[in-house]
């Protein structure tokens, strides 16, 4: 795990990593933001932008955007 999917927290704006966009290629060019952490695993879950419901991915998966919300 890098130190960037270490430092992502609640709120924090991302886009799919190069590991993500290999592993789910519908997922590589969404970005959203991050709606929970789990404290248990490498869970993480985040909110695309233009869905209603949060989907539950890998913290290696995403990497945040200098853009914030």
């Amino acid at each position: 795990m890098n130190r960037e999917t270490v430092r992502i927290a609640v709120g924090t704006r991302f886009k799919i990593s190069e590991l993500g966009a290999v592993r789910c290629p519908k997922l590589a060019d969404k970005i959203g933001i991050v709606v929970g952490l789990s404290r248990h695993n490498t869970g993480i879950t985040v909110l695309f932008d233009g869905d209603r419901r949060p989907t539950c991915l890998h913290r290696g998966y995403i990497s945040s955007t200098s853009e914030q919300h």
